[in-house]
């Protein structure tokens, strides 16, 4: 999905004022697209937000998230109770509204109040400053993790080295827990990820890897988004098999990081060869780069 495809696919489906700024934006620009009930919509651009005319009622911001599901909300459900939906293109929407539990679980979201849209991106070159730290000397793929806040470009970056190792002829396996990195529709990646590449799509990510070590032969594991031990322990058994993993860790800094415990355990037993940490401020732009024992391998002077 082109730039002027995601325009006339948002515009079909939001309100006008939304459709309007959206379409005076150039590709590459809007990261988010905000719609509360009571409150005006806006797009969070590389320069800051664009506040849209007109006020929003929760009936409005019920059809826009019905309309981008194109109209099948209903048969969502499962995705929805992890708070989220992919829509087409790779595009997610965040949703809040009247939760309705069952014991300690989720049941089901009624009553959208909220729409949060992260606009998916497909920038070449986001990779360009990290794949030559990602390759040794034997042209072996090391593997990297990927540290920064949400929305500064992580899985973009993560997207671009995949698609780049695989055109190389690297077999690249994605385990696509959130349907970010590929956006398969109808078993067709909506993003480039390359031709020798093997996507399992809405696997969480402990079962996936053990999929994909067992079926598909991987040189190189991509995943998204590490939160939990049980993705740490997944990450590890890849590490122990030989293969190289490729994701991503939410973390502002390497010391808040840290604190988490999961990356501690990671560099603990030097799971991964290479730590990119990204700008708070500046989507895409690398500010270090470290080694298997966090040690400077270049600084933003130098990346």
């Amino acid at each position: 999905m082109n730039w002027q495809e995601t325009i006339s696919f948002f515009g079909n489906c939001m309100p006008k004022s939304i459709g309007r700024a959206l379409a005076s934006q150039q590709e590459g620009t809007v990261r988010e697209i905000r719609m509360r009930a009571g409150g005006r919509g806006s797009l969070l651009t590389h320069k800051g937000e664009l506040v849209c005319t007109g006020l929003m009622s929760q009936g409005q911001i019920a059809q826009t998230a019905e309309a981008l599901c194109d109209h099948a909300l209903y048969a969502r459900a499962e995705e929805q109770r992890q708070g989220f939906v992919t829509l087409r293109g790779g595009h997610r929407m965040g949703l809040c509204g009247r939760v309705i539990t069952q014991g300690q679980s989720v049941r089901a979201l009624r009553e959208i109040s909220s729409i949060c849209v992260r606009v998916a991106g497909q920038w070449h070159g986001a990779a360009d400053e990290l794949l030559p730290h990602m390759i040794d000397e034997d042209g072996r793929v090391r593997s990297t993790l990927v540290i920064g806040m949400p929305g500064m470009g992580k899985t973009t970056m993560l997207r671009d080295a995949c698609r780049r190792l695989s055109e190389a002829g690297i077999h690249m396996c994605v385990v696509d827990e959130r349907s970010e990195i590929a956006a398969m529709c109808a078993g067709v990646a909506q993003l480039e990820v390359g031709p020798n590449t093997d996507v399992l799509d809405g696997c969480c990510k402990e079962a996936g890897m053990r999929w994909m070590l067992r079926a598909m032969s991987p040189d190189v594991l991509v995943t998204d988004e590490l939160g939990s031990t049980l993705d740490v322990q997944a990450v590890q058994e890849a590490a122990r098999s030989g293969v190289a993993v490729m994701a991503t860790l939410h973390g502002r800094d390497m010391e808040t990081a840290l604190s988490r415990g999961m990356l501690y355990q990671l560099v603990r037993d030097r799971i991964f060869e290479r730590y990119a940490l990204l700008d708070t401020r500046q989507v895409g732009r690398i500010v270090s780069i470290c080694d298997e024992q966090l040690r400077p391998l270049a600084s933003k002077e130098a990346v």
